[in-house]
This record gives C-alpha cells, structure tokens and sequence, in this order.
C-alpha cells in the first residue's frame, strides 16, 4: 500500500524557449526580478532542455518537489528553484542538479513558472536571450542520438533496458528514475 500523499501542486506554466545567455548571472538576476514582478510567491525555474526527456520528466520532478517543498515542508534545497533542479536531475547533489539548469551559450530552454498571479508569457519574453515559441516545437520532445546517449548515462538506464522498452519509452524510464530518487532522500 502506497502511503504517500498526493502533491498539491501550484498553479504553473511550461514555456519553451531558445536561449542564447551571455552572462549567466546576469541572466539569474533578470529571472528573480521576473519571478519578483509576477507576485511574491512566483518561482521561476530555466531547465536546459537538451538535457531533459520533455514534457513527462519536469511534470514528475514538479509533482515531488512540490511534494517536499509546499506539502511535507522537507526539502533539501534552500530554495524551491534548486528543489526542482534536484528532482529533475534524480540527485541529492546541488553540483549534479546545477548542470541542469540554464547555462551560458546556446540552449533549448523548458521555463518553468510555478504560482505566478497572473500569465507569465509576457514577463518571461523580457528575460534577455530568450526566444519564446507560442507552442513547444516537436524537437522538444524528440530523442535524437546524443540526448538518448546523455539520458542513458545521466540516469543510469542500460541498453538493455532501453531496449525491452523501446526508445518511445525513454521519457517514462527518465521520469521512474525521478519518482525512485525519493528513496534516496
């Protein structure tokens, strides 16, 4: 029997964009005065998404971070951002989490905007080196080659098991990595 209560999850958007961020914490600055500028208890969080298996993976990390964050008050993180970063990785280790998070150069980003009070659109296409897309674009969540490879090796999934599953299901393997971190905690 499973006793683990379900999250209450805030309401959140999911806005895909193209970065291209020359001063990272430059950039971080114009995140938390964004975040700041869409009510006080916004969280805005920027996942690099080459390094995430879609959609599924941040929905998982978002339910168990809300989880500890809003509803067994238990985090591990200081800050809910972080939280997030570390469920999205599957890691206890703030320096694993990090790298999946916004970085200087050139990326897909997934922002994440977490109980905002009003749209986030509009303040998010301010954030300098964003280009935002009205609707995710489709290589948002292909696999190609390299990302499986990353995936494959960031959340220790052997060819073996890709394989009995199917490359289809890489997203589900990623997200059961994600909800299996919680034993770990």
């Amino acid at each position: 029997m499973n006793n683990i209560s379900s999250p209450v999850i805030p309401p959140y958007q999911l806005i895909y964009a193209d970065a291209e961020i020359i001063d990272i914490p430059a950039f971080l600055a114009a995140v938390h005065t964004a975040a700041e500028n869409l009510g006080a208890h916004t969280h805005i969080i920027c996942i690099n998404a080459d390094r995430v298996a879609g959609r599924l993976h941040i929905t998982t990390a978002l339910a168990h971070a809300c989880r500890t964050w809003f509803t067994d008050k238990n985090p591990i993180a200081r800050s809910f951002e972080m939280e997030l970063l570390l469920w999205v990785a599957a890691s206890r280790q703030t320096s694993v989490a990090s790298r999946f998070g916004a970085q200087e150069g050139t990326m897909p980003l997934w922002v994440v905007v977490v109980a905002a009070e009003k749209s986030a659109t509009a303040e998010i296409s301010r954030l300098p080196g964003l280009t935002l897309h009205p609707t995710p674009p489709v290589t948002a969540e292909e696999m190609g080659a390299e990302k499986q490879a990353h995936l494959m090796q960031d959340f220790s999934i052997s060819e073996p098991e890709l394989l009995t599953v199917g490359l289809k299901r890489l997203p589900e393997l990623v997200a059961e990595r994600v909800a299996l971190s919680v034993m770990h905690r």
